[in-house]
Protein backbone atom coordinates (compact mmCIF):
# COMPACT_ATOMS: atom_id res chain seq x y z
CA UNK A 1 0.00 0.00 0.00
CA UNK A 2 1.06 3.59 -0.62
CA UNK A 3 -0.20 4.60 2.83
CA UNK A 4 1.10 2.93 5.98
CA UNK A 5 -1.85 2.10 8.23
CA UNK A 6 0.36 -0.19 10.34
CA UNK A 7 2.27 2.82 11.65
CA UNK A 8 1.58 3.56 15.32
CA UNK A 9 1.09 7.27 16.00
CA UNK A 10 1.46 8.48 19.58
CA UNK A 11 -1.55 10.67 20.34
CA UNK A 12 -0.52 11.75 23.83
CA UNK A 13 -0.26 15.49 24.28
CA UNK A 14 -2.97 16.16 21.67
CA UNK A 15 -5.90 16.39 24.15
CA UNK A 16 -7.36 13.27 22.55
CA UNK A 17 -10.75 12.34 24.00
CA UNK A 18 -10.11 8.74 23.06
CA UNK A 19 -6.69 8.45 24.69
CA UNK A 20 -6.44 11.20 27.31
CA UNK A 21 -9.87 11.79 28.90
CA UNK A 22 -9.22 9.52 31.92
CA UNK A 23 -12.78 8.17 31.94
CA UNK A 24 -13.44 5.27 34.27
CA UNK A 25 -13.96 2.08 32.34
CA UNK A 26 -12.68 3.53 29.09
CA UNK A 27 -9.41 5.40 29.63
CA UNK A 28 -7.97 4.12 32.88
CA UNK A 29 -4.23 3.64 33.20
CA UNK A 30 -2.87 0.93 30.93
CA UNK A 31 -6.07 0.53 28.93
CA UNK A 32 -6.28 0.17 25.17
CA UNK A 33 -9.10 2.59 24.26
CA UNK A 34 -11.17 1.36 21.33
CA UNK A 35 -14.40 3.24 21.95
CA UNK A 36 -14.66 6.80 20.59
CA UNK A 37 -15.36 6.79 16.84
CA UNK A 38 -12.21 8.38 15.50
CA UNK A 39 -9.30 6.58 13.87
CA UNK A 40 -5.73 6.09 15.02
CA UNK A 41 -4.45 6.78 11.50
CA UNK A 42 -2.91 9.92 10.06
CA UNK A 43 -5.37 11.63 7.73
CA UNK A 44 -4.54 12.03 4.03
CA UNK A 45 -1.43 14.18 3.59
CA UNK A 46 -3.30 16.59 1.30
CA UNK A 47 -5.49 17.55 4.25
CA UNK A 48 -2.47 18.32 6.42
CA UNK A 49 -0.98 20.36 3.59
CA UNK A 50 -4.21 22.33 3.09
CA UNK A 51 -4.41 23.09 6.81
CA UNK A 52 -0.76 24.15 6.89
CA UNK A 53 -1.37 26.60 4.04
CA UNK A 54 -4.28 28.17 5.91
CA UNK A 55 -2.43 28.23 9.24
CA UNK A 56 0.38 30.12 7.51
CA UNK A 57 -1.92 33.14 7.28
CA UNK A 58 -1.83 34.56 10.83
CA UNK A 59 -5.43 35.80 11.03
CA UNK A 60 -8.16 33.33 11.94
CA UNK A 61 -11.26 35.51 11.99
CA UNK A 62 -14.84 34.76 11.01
CA UNK A 63 -15.04 33.07 7.64
CA UNK A 64 -17.49 32.18 4.92
CA UNK A 65 -17.70 28.94 2.98
CA UNK A 66 -16.31 29.30 -0.55
CA UNK A 67 -18.23 27.87 -3.47
CA UNK A 68 -15.56 25.19 -3.68
CA UNK A 69 -16.78 23.80 -0.34
CA UNK A 70 -20.13 22.81 -1.83
CA UNK A 71 -18.76 21.91 -5.25
CA UNK A 72 -16.36 19.44 -3.65
CA UNK A 73 -19.25 17.56 -2.01
CA UNK A 74 -21.32 17.64 -5.20
CA UNK A 75 -18.44 16.17 -7.21
CA UNK A 76 -17.67 13.60 -4.51
CA UNK A 77 -21.25 12.33 -4.49
CA UNK A 78 -21.24 12.06 -8.27
CA UNK A 79 -17.97 10.09 -8.30
CA UNK A 80 -18.63 7.92 -5.25
CA UNK A 81 -22.36 7.21 -5.57
CA UNK A 82 -23.16 8.09 -9.19
CA UNK A 83 -25.85 10.47 -7.97
CA UNK A 84 -26.43 13.99 -9.29
CA UNK A 85 -27.16 16.56 -6.59
CA UNK A 86 -27.29 20.34 -6.68
CA UNK A 87 -25.32 22.76 -4.55
CA UNK A 88 -28.61 24.51 -3.80
CA UNK A 89 -29.63 21.40 -1.82
CA UNK A 90 -26.82 21.94 0.71
CA UNK A 91 -26.13 23.94 3.83
CA UNK A 92 -23.36 23.76 6.40
CA UNK A 93 -23.60 22.79 10.06
CA UNK A 94 -20.95 22.30 12.76
CA UNK A 95 -21.40 18.56 13.23
CA UNK A 96 -24.01 15.82 12.95
CA UNK A 97 -25.17 15.98 16.58
CA UNK A 98 -25.87 19.73 16.39
CA UNK A 99 -27.67 19.00 13.11
CA UNK A 100 -29.95 16.51 14.87
CA UNK A 101 -30.87 19.12 17.47
CA UNK A 102 -31.53 21.70 14.75
CA UNK A 103 -33.71 19.23 12.84
CA UNK A 104 -35.79 18.55 15.94
CA UNK A 105 -36.34 22.28 16.44
CA UNK A 106 -37.11 22.82 12.75
CA UNK A 107 -39.60 20.02 12.20
CA UNK A 108 -41.11 19.11 15.58
CA UNK A 109 -42.58 20.72 18.68
CA UNK A 110 -42.23 19.83 22.37
CA UNK A 111 -44.29 16.73 23.08
CA UNK A 112 -44.09 15.40 19.52
CA UNK A 113 -42.85 11.84 19.00
CA UNK A 114 -39.72 10.77 17.13
CA UNK A 115 -38.91 7.24 15.96
CA UNK A 116 -35.43 5.82 16.51
CA UNK A 117 -34.31 2.32 15.52
CA UNK A 118 -32.43 0.80 18.43
CA UNK A 119 -29.77 -0.30 19.14
CA UNK A 120 -28.45 2.93 17.67
CA UNK A 121 -25.92 5.72 18.16
CA UNK A 122 -27.01 7.11 21.52
CA UNK A 123 -27.30 10.84 20.55
CA UNK A 124 -30.31 9.78 18.45
CA UNK A 125 -32.49 9.26 21.49
CA UNK A 126 -30.60 11.63 23.81
CA UNK A 127 -31.19 14.56 21.45
CA UNK A 128 -34.90 13.74 21.32
CA UNK A 129 -35.20 13.62 25.11
CA UNK A 130 -33.06 16.70 25.65
CA UNK A 131 -35.29 18.78 23.37
CA UNK A 132 -38.49 17.74 25.12
CA UNK A 133 -39.72 15.31 22.49
CA UNK A 134 -40.76 11.69 23.09
CA UNK A 135 -38.72 8.74 21.86
CA UNK A 136 -40.61 5.96 20.07
CA UNK A 137 -38.45 2.87 19.59
CA UNK A 138 -38.67 0.77 16.46
CA UNK A 139 -36.27 -1.88 17.69
CA UNK A 140 -34.35 -3.73 15.00
CA UNK A 141 -34.88 -7.46 14.61
CA UNK A 142 -31.80 -9.64 15.07
CA UNK A 143 -31.10 -13.14 13.76
CA UNK A 144 -27.66 -14.64 14.42
CA UNK A 145 -25.96 -11.27 14.14
CA UNK A 146 -27.99 -10.08 11.14
CA UNK A 147 -30.22 -7.06 11.70
CA UNK A 148 -33.45 -6.09 9.94
CA UNK A 149 -36.06 -3.36 10.23
CA UNK A 150 -39.22 -4.50 12.02
CA UNK A 151 -41.66 -3.18 9.44
CA UNK A 152 -44.77 -4.52 11.19
CA UNK A 153 -43.84 -2.53 14.28
CA UNK A 154 -42.82 0.50 12.20
CA UNK A 155 -46.13 0.55 10.32
CA UNK A 156 -48.02 0.55 13.59
CA UNK A 157 -45.96 3.39 15.05
CA UNK A 158 -45.99 5.76 12.08
CA UNK A 159 -49.80 5.70 12.25
CA UNK A 160 -49.65 7.72 15.47
CA UNK A 161 -50.40 11.34 14.42
CA UNK A 162 -48.00 12.60 17.09
CA UNK A 163 -45.07 10.91 15.33
CA UNK A 164 -43.51 13.67 13.23
CA UNK A 165 -39.98 12.49 12.46
CA UNK A 166 -37.89 9.35 12.04
CA UNK A 167 -34.13 9.35 12.60
CA UNK A 168 -32.56 6.88 10.17
CA UNK A 169 -28.99 5.70 10.67
CA UNK A 170 -27.72 4.72 7.22
CA UNK A 171 -25.37 2.84 7.24
CA UNK A 172 -26.34 1.80 10.73
CA UNK A 173 -24.19 2.43 13.79
CA UNK A 174 -23.48 0.14 15.66
CA UNK A 175 -24.78 -2.94 13.83
CA UNK A 176 -22.99 -2.20 10.54
CA UNK A 177 -25.93 -2.74 8.18
CA UNK A 178 -26.29 -1.11 4.79
CA UNK A 179 -30.01 -0.81 4.16
CA UNK A 180 -31.09 -2.24 0.82
CA UNK A 181 -33.01 -0.29 -1.79
CA UNK A 182 -36.14 -2.31 -1.03
CA UNK A 183 -35.84 -1.59 2.69
CA UNK A 184 -35.37 2.14 2.10
CA UNK A 185 -38.27 2.29 -0.35
CA UNK A 186 -40.56 0.48 2.06
CA UNK A 187 -39.55 2.71 4.96
CA UNK A 188 -39.87 5.83 2.83
CA UNK A 189 -43.32 4.87 1.58
CA UNK A 190 -44.59 4.34 5.13
CA UNK A 191 -43.23 7.73 6.18
CA UNK A 192 -44.70 9.58 3.20
CA UNK A 193 -48.09 7.92 3.63
CA UNK A 194 -48.21 9.02 7.27
CA UNK A 195 -46.53 12.42 6.89
CA UNK A 196 -43.39 11.52 8.85
CA UNK A 197 -40.17 13.33 7.92
CA UNK A 198 -37.03 11.20 7.57
CA UNK A 199 -33.74 12.66 8.83
CA UNK A 200 -30.97 10.34 7.64
CA UNK A 201 -27.58 10.32 9.35
CA UNK A 202 -25.28 9.20 6.51
CA UNK A 203 -21.97 10.03 8.16
CA UNK A 204 -20.66 6.47 7.51
CA UNK A 205 -21.81 6.40 3.88
CA UNK A 206 -18.28 6.56 2.46
CA UNK A 207 -17.04 3.76 4.72
CA UNK A 208 -18.67 0.88 2.85
CA UNK A 209 -16.69 -2.20 1.86
CA UNK A 210 -18.49 -2.89 -1.41
CA UNK A 211 -18.58 0.09 -3.74
CA UNK A 212 -22.08 0.95 -4.81
CA UNK A 213 -23.71 -0.95 -1.95
CA UNK A 214 -24.96 2.16 -0.12
CA UNK A 215 -27.94 3.99 -1.57
CA UNK A 216 -28.15 7.57 -0.25
CA UNK A 217 -31.61 8.52 0.94
CA UNK A 218 -31.51 11.63 -1.24
CA UNK A 219 -31.16 9.31 -4.28
CA UNK A 220 -34.56 7.71 -3.72
CA UNK A 221 -37.48 8.64 -6.00
CA UNK A 222 -38.51 12.29 -5.62
CA UNK A 223 -41.72 11.57 -3.76
CA UNK A 224 -39.74 9.95 -0.96
CA UNK A 225 -36.51 11.97 -0.99
CA UNK A 226 -38.37 15.29 -0.91
CA UNK A 227 -39.70 14.36 2.51
CA UNK A 228 -36.22 13.96 3.96
CA UNK A 229 -33.04 15.63 5.12
CA UNK A 230 -29.66 13.89 4.92
CA UNK A 231 -26.70 14.67 7.18
CA UNK A 232 -23.26 14.01 5.66
CA UNK A 233 -19.67 14.81 6.52
CA UNK A 234 -16.07 14.03 5.66
CA UNK A 235 -15.31 13.77 9.37
CA UNK A 236 -15.48 10.01 9.98
CA UNK A 237 -14.25 9.12 6.50
CA UNK A 238 -11.03 11.13 6.65
CA UNK A 239 -10.46 11.29 10.43
CA UNK A 240 -11.15 15.01 10.84
CA UNK A 241 -14.03 14.82 13.34
CA UNK A 242 -12.39 17.37 15.66
CA UNK A 243 -12.85 20.06 13.00
CA UNK A 244 -16.66 19.98 13.38
CA UNK A 245 -17.75 20.60 9.80
CA UNK A 246 -20.72 18.86 8.18
CA UNK A 247 -23.52 19.29 5.65
CA UNK A 248 -27.29 19.01 5.67
CA UNK A 249 -28.78 18.16 2.29
CA UNK A 250 -32.34 18.11 0.94
CA UNK A 251 -33.83 18.43 -2.54
CA UNK A 252 -36.89 20.04 -0.93
CA UNK A 253 -36.22 23.81 -0.60
CA UNK A 254 -38.86 24.22 2.13
CA UNK A 255 -37.25 21.54 4.28
CA UNK A 256 -33.81 23.07 3.75
CA UNK A 257 -35.02 26.61 4.55
CA UNK A 258 -36.67 25.40 7.75
CA UNK A 259 -33.41 23.78 8.79
CA UNK A 260 -31.39 26.91 8.01
CA UNK A 261 -33.84 29.11 9.89
CA UNK A 262 -33.74 26.90 12.98
CA UNK A 263 -29.93 26.76 12.83
CA UNK A 264 -29.77 30.56 12.82
CA UNK A 265 -32.17 30.83 15.77
CA UNK A 266 -30.04 28.35 17.71
CA UNK A 267 -26.75 30.13 16.96
CA UNK A 268 -25.38 27.51 14.55
CA UNK A 269 -24.49 29.97 11.81
CA UNK A 270 -20.83 29.15 11.33
CA UNK A 271 -18.57 26.17 10.78
CA UNK A 272 -14.88 25.80 11.55
CA UNK A 273 -12.69 27.65 9.04
CA UNK A 274 -10.08 24.87 9.17
CA UNK A 275 -12.81 22.27 8.77
CA UNK A 276 -13.87 23.90 5.52
CA UNK A 277 -10.35 23.67 4.08
CA UNK A 278 -9.91 20.10 5.32
CA UNK A 279 -13.23 19.03 3.79
CA UNK A 280 -12.37 20.50 0.40
CA UNK A 281 -8.99 18.78 0.40
CA UNK A 282 -10.53 15.47 1.52
CA UNK A 283 -13.17 15.37 -1.20
CA UNK A 284 -10.83 16.60 -3.92
CA UNK A 285 -7.73 14.53 -3.11
CA UNK A 286 -8.58 11.82 -0.57
CA UNK A 287 -10.06 9.07 -2.72
CA UNK A 288 -6.93 6.96 -3.16
CA UNK A 289 -6.25 7.12 0.59
CA UNK A 290 -9.84 6.08 1.34
CA UNK A 291 -9.77 3.12 -1.05
CA UNK A 292 -6.64 1.78 0.66
CA UNK A 293 -8.06 2.52 4.12
CA UNK A 294 -11.14 0.42 3.38
CA UNK A 295 -9.01 -2.59 2.48
CA UNK A 296 -7.14 -2.25 5.77
CA UNK A 297 -10.29 -1.75 7.84
CA UNK A 298 -11.98 -4.77 6.34
CA UNK A 299 -8.88 -6.79 7.13
CA UNK A 300 -9.10 -5.64 10.74
CA UNK A 301 -12.75 -6.67 10.96
CA UNK A 302 -11.97 -10.07 9.45
CA UNK A 303 -9.12 -10.51 11.92
CA UNK A 304 -11.46 -9.93 14.89
CA UNK A 305 -14.10 -12.24 13.42
CA UNK A 306 -11.62 -15.05 12.85
CA UNK A 307 -9.78 -14.56 16.15
CA UNK A 308 -13.00 -14.87 18.13
CA UNK A 309 -14.18 -17.88 16.12
CA UNK A 310 -10.92 -19.72 16.76
CA UNK A 311 -9.92 -18.58 20.23
CA UNK A 312 -13.09 -17.35 21.98
CA UNK A 313 -16.02 -19.15 20.31
CA UNK A 314 -18.42 -18.02 23.05
CA UNK A 315 -18.01 -14.49 21.68
CA UNK A 316 -18.67 -13.43 18.08
CA UNK A 317 -18.61 -10.47 15.73
CA UNK A 318 -19.90 -10.37 12.18
CA UNK A 319 -17.84 -8.40 9.69
CA UNK A 320 -19.89 -5.22 9.22
CA UNK A 321 -20.99 -4.06 5.80
CA UNK A 322 -19.83 -0.53 6.59
CA UNK A 323 -17.97 1.61 9.15
CA UNK A 324 -15.02 0.78 11.39
CA UNK A 325 -17.29 -0.12 14.30
CA UNK A 326 -17.81 -3.75 15.30
CA UNK A 327 -20.75 -5.08 17.32
CA UNK A 328 -19.43 -7.91 19.50
CA UNK A 329 -21.91 -10.43 20.90
CA UNK A 330 -21.05 -11.68 24.41
CA UNK A 331 -24.50 -13.10 25.21
CA UNK A 332 -23.36 -16.75 25.27
CA UNK A 333 -21.20 -15.94 28.30
CA UNK A 334 -24.41 -15.34 30.24
CA UNK A 335 -22.94 -12.42 32.17
CA UNK A 336 -24.89 -9.45 33.50
CA UNK A 337 -23.86 -6.31 31.64
CA UNK A 338 -22.21 -4.86 34.74
CA UNK A 339 -20.05 -7.97 35.09
CA UNK A 340 -19.19 -7.89 31.40
CA UNK A 341 -18.00 -4.30 31.67
CA UNK A 342 -15.97 -5.21 34.77
CA UNK A 343 -14.39 -8.07 32.83
CA UNK A 344 -13.28 -5.64 30.14
CA UNK A 345 -11.86 -3.30 32.74
CA UNK A 346 -9.83 -6.16 34.20
CA UNK A 347 -8.62 -6.93 30.67
CA UNK A 348 -7.58 -3.26 30.34
CA UNK A 349 -9.84 -2.74 27.33
CA UNK A 350 -11.80 0.46 26.84
CA UNK A 351 -14.77 -0.72 24.75
CA UNK A 352 -18.21 0.85 24.41
CA UNK A 353 -20.98 -0.58 26.60
CA UNK A 354 -23.73 -1.93 24.32
CA UNK A 355 -26.46 -0.73 26.66
CA UNK A 356 -25.50 2.86 25.81
CA UNK A 357 -27.09 2.21 22.40
CA UNK A 358 -30.54 1.51 23.84
CA UNK A 359 -32.75 -1.56 23.81
CA UNK A 360 -31.15 -4.52 22.10
CA UNK A 361 -27.71 -3.54 23.38
CA UNK A 362 -27.55 -5.77 26.44
CA UNK A 363 -24.92 -8.48 26.01
CA UNK A 364 -23.10 -6.50 23.31
CA UNK A 365 -20.00 -4.31 23.20
CA UNK A 366 -19.03 -1.90 20.41
CA UNK A 367 -15.40 -1.86 19.31
CA UNK A 368 -13.65 0.71 17.15
CA UNK A 369 -11.20 -1.29 15.02
CA UNK A 370 -9.77 1.71 13.14
CA UNK A 371 -6.28 1.28 14.54
CA UNK A 372 -3.01 -0.38 13.55
CA UNK A 373 -3.34 -4.16 13.41
CA UNK A 374 -0.68 -4.59 16.11
CA UNK A 375 -2.87 -2.74 18.62
CA UNK A 376 -5.86 -4.86 17.67
CA UNK A 377 -3.83 -8.03 18.19
CA UNK A 378 -2.93 -6.84 21.70
CA UNK A 379 -6.58 -6.08 22.45
CA UNK A 380 -7.84 -9.48 21.30
CA UNK A 381 -5.11 -11.28 23.24
CA UNK A 382 -6.15 -9.41 26.37
CA UNK A 383 -9.79 -10.32 25.79
CA UNK A 384 -8.89 -13.97 25.30
CA UNK A 385 -6.88 -14.10 28.54
CA UNK A 386 -9.64 -12.38 30.50
CA UNK A 387 -12.32 -14.79 29.32
CA UNK A 388 -10.14 -17.84 29.88
CA UNK A 389 -9.66 -16.73 33.48
CA UNK A 390 -13.38 -16.41 34.17
CA UNK A 391 -13.47 -19.61 36.20
CA UNK A 392 -11.23 -18.09 38.85
CA UNK A 393 -12.94 -17.11 42.09
CA UNK A 394 -10.98 -13.87 41.94
CA UNK A 395 -12.73 -12.94 38.70
CA UNK A 396 -15.83 -11.46 40.25
CA UNK A 397 -16.76 -7.81 40.58
CA UNK A 398 -15.62 -6.34 43.86
CA UNK A 399 -17.87 -4.08 45.88
CA UNK A 400 -18.04 -0.60 44.44
CA UNK A 401 -16.15 2.04 46.35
Amino acid sequence: MKFDFDAVTDRTGTCSLKWESNMRGYNEEGMIPLWVADMDFACPPQITEALARRVAHPIYGYSIEPQEFYTSLKDWIRRRFQVAVEESWMTSIAGIIPAMHVALEAYTSPGDKVIVQTPVYHPFFLSVKNRGREVVENRLLEDDGNYFIDFADLEQKVRDPQVKLLFLCSPHNPVGRIWSRDELLRLGRLCVDHDVLVVADEIHADLVYEKGSHLPYYALPDELSKQSLSLVSASKTFNIAGLFTSFALSSNPEILRAFQSAATRMGHEFVNLFGVQATIAAYQHGEEWLDQLLVYLRGNAQFIHQFLAERVPQVSMRVPEASYLGWIDFRKLGLPQETLMWLLQKAKLGLHNGEVFGSGGTGFIRINFACPRSLLVQAMERLDRAIQSMGSTTFKPANKE
